[in-house]
């Protein structure tokens, strides 16, 4: 345990002392604070008297969660823009981008389907080559074969940074360096690793990197986070025109001749789901609060305390050992004759142990709340379940 985390569960996450959740990278149950603050802006809007100070409540909010964003990525607050969702974010790329004839983008066949589908609508659209690297005999992806695939004609690379089936981490790094020699553009898909591992996209080099909320990043559905690159902001017109576009701080709706937001603010082109900002605010308050570095580090170890009890199983692990090479979930398989919803109930309903079953096996996450007590808990419950089913 980290410093401050008996505190923490008892004060944030109460509805998990009598359970195990290891389902993360599903969803996150919402800290109490994070409740507290989306209820706080809702009574806020249902006060009729409030006024035109709403206005100052979303600059402030809006700052605040900006500069959580900067301080979790080590980058600057000009540098991230709110989304909605991922999908947001990586739709910057895939409508941004002057598509041509003949050009191609990099992706995978591991890919989650809010990385795959955009890129397979341009490439109808715009006659554009879609290249994926094959799920190769690890059940993994090769970044070898991921950077064969990158020429002079790769417009964009589009990769997740942690695959949400397997757990498999791509160094970002090589991927960017190769990607950017031939011109081309990266965009992380990064769900599956902001708020439960370090994550830094300018120093990986990434133009694009996308996260929304409700996974580890403990926020509400509606809102997540996207990094962009100043090159970027310098090169690339909005996608998505509105007034957020533009710099209308001194409330001249009537001017025609507004300039864009400074920064990757310029991309968000409408207004957010405010309720949903306080939330993802108050749940990066609490990680920054504890220090992403020791968030993953924490998560880290859990989850190799976690892949040593599985193999005790005699379970087969599909994702990377090393910790630079995964994230922090862990994809397992059975014997084919188990029935894998049934395990995913059983462990739940007689254990309270929450798990997901993905890619034909079992997926296990950890996070900032779980404790090495947790990891036993839920080893002996699916040892008992294993037997049963």
């Amino acid at each position: 345990m980290f410093e401050e985390q008996e505190k923490i569960l008892k004060e944030e996450f109460p509805q998990l002392l009598d359970r195990v959740w290891l389902n993360s990278s599903a969803f996150v149950p919402h800290a109490k604070s994070v409740v507290k603050a989306m209820h706080q802006f809702i009574n806020y809007f249902h006060d009729p008297t409030i006024g035109e100070a709403v206005d100052n409540h979303f600059r402030d909010v809006t700052n605040d969660t900006m500069d959580g964003a900067a301080k979790l990525f080590k980058c600057k607050s000009d540098d991230v823009s709110l989304v909605i969702n991922t999908a947001h974010g990586l739709n910057f790329p895939l409508l941004g981008i002057d598509w041509e004839k003949g050009d191609n983008i990099v992706t995978s066949e591991l890919e989650f389907p809010t990385n795959y589908y955009p890129w397979k609508y341009i490439s109808r659209r715009k006659q554009v080559e879609l290249r994926e690297a094959k799920i190769n005999e690890k059940l993994q992806i090769s970044e070898d074969e991921i950077i064969e695939l990158i020429d002079d004609k790769t417009k964009l690379v589009a990769l997740s940074l942690v695959q949400f089936n397997t757990g498999q981490r791509v160094d970002p790094k090589r991927i960017t360096k190769v990607a950017h020699d031939h011109g081309a553009l990266v965009a992380f898909d990064a769900i599956q690793a902001c708020g439960a591992t370090e994550v830094y996209p300018k120093e990986m080099g990434a133009d694009f990197l996308s996260a929304g909320g409700p996974k580890y990043l403990m926020g509400p559905l509606g809102i997540g986070l996207c990094y962009i690159s100043s090159n970027v902001v310098e090169s690339m017109e909005p996608p998505m025109q509105g007034t957020g576009n533009y710099d209308f701080t001194d409330g001249d709706w009537m001017n025609r001749e507004k300039p864009y937001h400074k920064g990757a603010k310029r991309f968000q082109n409408g207004t957010v789901p405010f309720y949903c900002v306080a939330g993802l605010n108050a749940s990066l308050k609490l990680i920054n609060s504890i220090g992403i570095e020791t968030v993953s580090k924490h998560n880290h170890s859990l989850i190799e305390q976690l892949i040593e009890g599985l193999e005790e199983l005699d379970l087969q692990i599909i994702t990377p050992y090393e910790s630079s090479r995964r994230g922090v979930l862990v994809h397992a398989r059975v014997d084919k004759s188990k029935d894998l919803n049934k395990i995913v109930e059983t462990m739940e309903e007689k254990h309270k142990v929450t798990i997901s079953t993905r890619y034909d096996g079992l997926r296990f996450s950890v996070h900032l709340y779980n404790t090495e007590d947790d990891i036993q808990k839920g080893l002996v419950a699916l040892k008992h379940t294993l037997k049963e089913i």
